[in-house]
């Protein structure tokens, strides 16, 4: 009996440290969990404060406003460049157009006269 005895003090020993164990766990878990909020807030306000200062930087606004400019300068001289090679590639293909025709009459005109050949020798 005394060995059935032990085994159960020693059970209940068990359950009990279990227990005891399962608190400490869920004690630094909420530990833990509060330290990761206030790091977490601290960040989000760090966040905050920097866009804050980026929104009210001068230097900032003065280089984004520049950007802009330069960016509508570029558009602008990409379009007028786009446009110029737009006409000379019409003016090239007209160019060739015209050569291509003066050709084809070439062709046809060989054309006629190996007939008016071909007529003769018959």
């Amino acid at each position: 009996m005394n060995k059935l005895a032990g085994l159960a003090l020693l059970g209940t020993l068990i359950t009990l440290t279990g227990c005891e164990d399962a608190k400490e766990v869920k004690e630094e878990t909420k530990e833990k969990s509060a330290q990761m909020q206030e790091k977490l807030g601290d960040a989000w306000n760090e966040v905050k404060e920097t866009t804050h200062d980026l929104k009210n930087d001068e230097s900032l606004n003065e280089l984004l406003q520049q950007s802009k400019a330069m960016g509508l300068d570029i558009y602008d001289d990409g379009k007028e460049i786009a446009i110029d090679a737009w006409i000379k590639s019409k003016e090239a293909a007209g160019e060739l157009t015209e050569k291509t025709k003066q050709k084809a009459q070439e062709i046809a005109d060989e054309i006629e006269q190996a007939r008016e050949e071909h007529s003769k020798g018959e």
